[in-house]
């Protein structure tokens, strides 16, 4: 039953259960209606109002708030705040030219728009309507997602998600919000490992479907639906404050049964949490200028350049968990000797691992004559 407890969450485990106020239903419902392609729903503010005051009350912190009865499969609530102004956010985490990816490196690998006919398009440009929410501003669309690693089974899954963007104002604070619904059941669960602590952001992707652990590798696991909304509320921009808050229900597993618990969803959503708090607030952040400049110097690498990367991030890999550099956990010795594993990696997966690598540089977790060479730093 602990398919998908990732290592912390056994500390929430103490956690009280509290289910949601009733009063929130009729808010998350509608919430979840816009992103819904079979329901045409216009968005109405008033009818959130109850959730955006419910994030915003004290003392929720003591206990793992839940609204499974709203989708009728097992949800978690989380809220922490980002000491800095919502255009900043939007600026580093929904702007077209720099990797979503990028700020929140230890739940996403991929992730990118797609058309009507699912083919990659460029995504919104979110930023502009931050100056004129004199009417609520809606974008909906499709989108692709492939996650990382689970902490503890090593699965990871790709899946598409319809996706609907809210930008408004509630009592005169700007706000914005992403509802996102799984179309269908994602690809078969693969094999990867997280190689040092989950706050290294290092990853190996294997590839193989399956799971990591001894007893239960050969388990085709599947994420059967999963939906969530992302709130990020300016409660103070005079002191340079948002609060955001998430909503997620997931029900995944195999042959059919459930093994998601509570716990293991609010773990995840800490997961997320706490890497895009810390690089938004990193105060030596490259300024946004900096990073689309050096992500689009990414994109223009050609494949051939991307591989040759490969090799040198393959390299580096192995000198920091296979080269006797402290790092304790016991890990596969085929995981750096498969030199074809590197040779089968996409563009988009070559392009990913350069840019977590780039932010690991950005927020100080890496040496830059660690991975000079690698990104062609300037600086």
């Amino acid at each position: 039953m602990c398919l998908f407890l990732p290592v912390e969450s056994q500390a929430d485990e103490s956690l009280e259960e509290v289910k949601i106020p009733q009063a929130l239903s009729a808010g998350l419902h509608h919430f979840l209606d816009l992103a819904d392609p079979d329901r045409t729903v216009a968005f109405d503010p008033q009818k959130v109002g109850a959730v955006l005051d419910f994030i915003n009350q004290p003392g929720k912190d003591a206990a793992l708030y839940y609204a499974d009865s709203v989708l009728g499969v097992p949800s978690a609530y989380y809220e922490f705040d980002i000491h800095e102004n919502l255009k900043k956010i939007v600026a580093y985490s929904f702007n077209p030219d720099i990797p979503y990816i990028a700020t929140v490196p230890s739940s996403v690998r991929l992730l990118y728009w797609l058309d009507t006919r699912k083919n990659r398009q460029s995504p919104p440009p979110i930023g502009r309507y931050l100056d004129r929410l004199d009417s609520p501003v809606v974008i909906k669309g499709l989108q692709h997602m492939e996650i990382t690693p689970d902490t503890h089974s090593g699965a990871y899954y790709a899946y598409n998600i319809y996706q609907t963007v809210l930008l408004f104002k509630y009592r005169q604070r700007n706000i914005l919000v992403t509802v996102s619904k799984q179309v269908d059941v994602s690809t078969v669960g693969k094999k990867g490992y997280v190689l040092g602590a989950d706050d290294d952001w290092d990853y190996f992707y294997s590839g193989k479907p399956g799971l990591t652990l001894p007893a239960l590798g050969w388990a085709k696991s599947y994420m059967y639906e999963s939906s969530g909304i992302n709130i990020y509320d300016e409660v103070d921009p005079a002191a340079t404050r948002v609060r955001c808050a998430v909503f997620k229900w997931l029900r995944a597993g195999w042959s059919g049964i459930n093994m998601v618990r509570r716990q293991h969803i609010y773990s995840g959503l800490k997961r997320f949490a706490k890497p895009m708090k810390a690089i938004l607030e990193y105060p030596l952040l490259p300024s946004v200028e900096s990073m689309v400049g050096d992500f689009s110097r990414i994109r223009g690498f050609s494949e051939d350049t991307l591989r040759s990367k490969m090799k040198k991030y393959s390299g580096i890999l192995q000198n920091r968990y296979n080269g006797g550099n402290g790092h304790a956990k016991k890990l596969p010795s085929f995981l750096f000797k498969k030199k074809n594993h590197w040779a089968r990696m996409s563009k988009d997966e070559m392009e990913s691992a350069l840019v977590i690598e780039y932010m690991k540089y950005a927020v100080g977790k890496t040496r830059p004559d660690e991975v000079r060479g690698l990104l062609d730093l300037k600086r």
